[in-house]
């Protein structure tokens, strides 16, 4: 979970990335719209895969008007890691969530 001071060091569309990023779809109660659906990647018949995790996080970022650049996503155990660069941002910011 990010504090509040981190992120108001940070660009206005860095914050709703990782803000998004780090919350799951329909989690809070006064903003269920907030966050990425996780829930698909928890699904037993999908195979963890990086790169379409990748492209999923793009296209999710791209219905919420957050244009991503540049993105790479490495996983190590249940550990993940994605770098990623936004529109109007200058350098490449960094994002890691781990999942169980």
């Amino acid at each position: 979970m990010a504090s509040l001071s981190g992120y108001l060091g940070k660009g206005r569309n860095v914050a709703r990335f990782e803000n998004n990023f780090q919350t799951n779809q329909g989690s809070l109660y006064y903003a269920p719209s907030i966050g990425f659906d996780f829930d698909y990647w928890y699904m037993p018949e999908v195979n963890f895969n990086a790169a379409a995790f990748n492209t999923w996080i793009i296209n999710e970022s791209v219905k919420r008007s957050i244009m991503v650049l540049n993105s790479k996503v490495e996983v190590k155990g249940f550990t993940l890691k994605m770098s990623y660069t936004l529109a109007g941002t200058a350098e490449t910011q960094y994002v890691t969530g781990s999942y169980t």
